[in-house]
């Protein structure tokens, strides 16, 4: 009578979370499958070679066991991130990278459009740019209220988004926190604290730009997205800021970053890919 719940249930059991699900590493999952076309081919080319009839069905045999291995446990081969390091090429492991996607500038820098707006200033005391005083203010204000309440959350990320705030899912994963529908994936970011300064912003920059309405929103993401290298306070925990170099590993591949990162909760603010041999 319920046979169908107890099964779903027994092969959730079998599947290991740490390598399958949203952590699933798309480059290792596709260097498994290689294999175990590889391995496939060799048994029916080695039965078929001994004159039995058993070789296709032994490949077809091989291949769906290797696959259900792959799909249950996240590899066919121990080691495969090593592997895939070592052996795949950078260009295509950026490709399937699960970090955000850098956009390109649709208008300019973003950074030189927040200054041309007078958000960003230029501190002759400092030698630096610095938020203006005025915007500050006002971020900081809004980000106290995202932090508190979630329905204004969710009612700024579903303008910001074209979506409705009842349809919105908010999911908390390793180094991701993602905003999505029920049939969409919408946004990523480093963490819960990067989204909410980004809601919050959202809400202030408009006062400040005219044409908000009208870009792209690619744009208005980068936009955001510069603005929380400018952070002091964490928008979560109200903890310092500081800015540093760092190396982020994934599954299957290293980049060198700079971060924004919460000393007091570590929440991840800011992260942008940087050559290492400008360090």
């Amino acid at each position: 009578m319920h046979l169908v719940p107890r099964l779903r249930s027994s092969l959730a059991v079998m599947k290991n979370p740490t390598y399958t699900g949203e952590n699933r590493c798309v480059p290792c999952t596709l260097l498994n499958l290689v294999l175990a076309v590889v391995l496939s081919v060799t048994v029916v080319a080695v039965l078929s070679g001994t004159g039995t009839a058993l070789g296709a069905p032994a490949g077809v045999a091989t291949f769906v066991a290797a696959t259900a291995l792959i799909y249950f446990r996240g590899y066919l081969v121990p080691g495969t991130p090593t592997l895939t390091k070592r052996y795949v090429p950078e260009r295509v492991l950026a490709a399937f990278d699960k970090a955000p996607e850098r956009t390109e500038w649709v208008e300019t820098d973003p950074r030189e459009l927040l200054f041309s707006l007078g958000v960003v200033v230029d501190d002759p005391a400092m030698d630096d740019l610095v938020l203006d005083p005025a915007f500050v203010d006002a971020w900081n204000r809004s980000i106290e209220v995202h932090r508190t309440e979630e329905s204004e959350l969710r009612r700024s990320l579903a303008r910001l988004s074209g979506t409705g705030p009842r349809d919105l899912e908010f999911r908390d994963g390793p180094h991701v926190f993602a905003l999505e529908t029920s049939d969409a994936h919408l946004a990523n970011w480093p963490s819960q604290a990067a989204c909410i300064a980004d809601a919050a912003g959202a809400v202030v920059l408009p006062e400040w730009d005219s044409d908000w309405d009208r870009r792209p929103v690619a744009v208005r993401a980068d936009l955001l997205g510069v603005l929380r290298l400018f952070l002091e306070r964490c928008p979560t925990c109200d903890g310092h800021v500081s800015l540093s170099q760092d190396v982020v590993e994934s599954c299957c591949r290293r980049r060198d970053v700079a971060a924004a990162t919460c000393r007091d909760c570590d929440a991840r603010l800011f992260e942008m890919d940087v050559d290492p041999a400008m360090g």
